[in-house]
């Protein structure tokens, strides 16, 4: 947790106090699929290291979970109460929305005079998202009457894209991510005051494309 606070106050301190002259940019990026991926990003690249940059990442996406396989401790359908397989779920919703706290480092190409960053940015990044996931399972056969819930986590994510200028202050980039998170909730059946703890690991890969304002 140490380390999470001083990523976040190095972070801070780096978009509110660095050298006058710095390159901000702003994203809006997405993938739509069988799952999704809005988001948007701020940030700056540094005058002295134009290399390096860092930036604030809101992003919300739904990964696609298909039927999984259950274990039941208990008695089963099929006889015997020591437990068994049972069956499989139905698709489970799974909702998140993250922010991130990124560092950037691109490769600047291509250089000219209205384009002194360079107009082809090959750039790989890396960050610490905070996650607020949330699970509902009414499309299932074993949890339709469960409640859903939500959960509170870090993870991390890493990514490697391309920009290229298309316009004066304006680039298109395509960019692949990679995600992770923990995710724990209680599926609470409200009728028969029953629980059902559920953990889940949310590894997303994903390629967006976007449109990334320079100034």
């Amino acid at each position: 947790m140490n380390v999470v606070i001083s990523v976040i106050v190095m972070c801070l301190l780096l978009l509110t106090a660095a050298p006058a002259s710095a390159e901000w940019y702003g994203d809006v990026y997405a993938e739509l699929d069988q799952s999704w991926i809005i988001g948007g990003r701020f940030g700056r690249y540094l005058d002295r290291v134009p290399f390096l940059g860092f930036g604030v990442d809101l992003f919300a996406f739904s990964p696609t979970i298909g039927p999984q396989q259950l274990h039941i401790d208990g008695c089963v359908p099929s006889g015997g109460c020591s437990g068994g397989q049972g069956g499989t779920t139905g698709r489970i919703d799974v909702e998140a929305i993250a922010l991130s706290l990124d560092l950037m480092l691109r490769l600047p190409l291509l250089k000219s005079e209205t384009a002194p960053w360079g107009a082809l940015q090959p750039y790989i990044t890396g960050g610490v998202p905070f996650f607020k996931t949330t699970v509902t399972p009414r499309t299932t056969a074993q949890f339709r009457n469960q409640d859903g819930d939500t959960d509170y986590s870090v993870g991390y994510k890493a990514g490697a894209g391309i920009a290229f200028q298309v316009a004066p202050s304006l680039m298109l980039f395509a960019e692949y991510r990679f995600t992770h998170t923990e995710v724990s909730v209680d599926l609470r059946d409200s009728a028969l005051l029953k629980q059902t703890p559920l953990h889940l690991n949310l590894d997303s890969h994903t390629a967006v494309l976007g449109l990334s304002a320079r100034w």
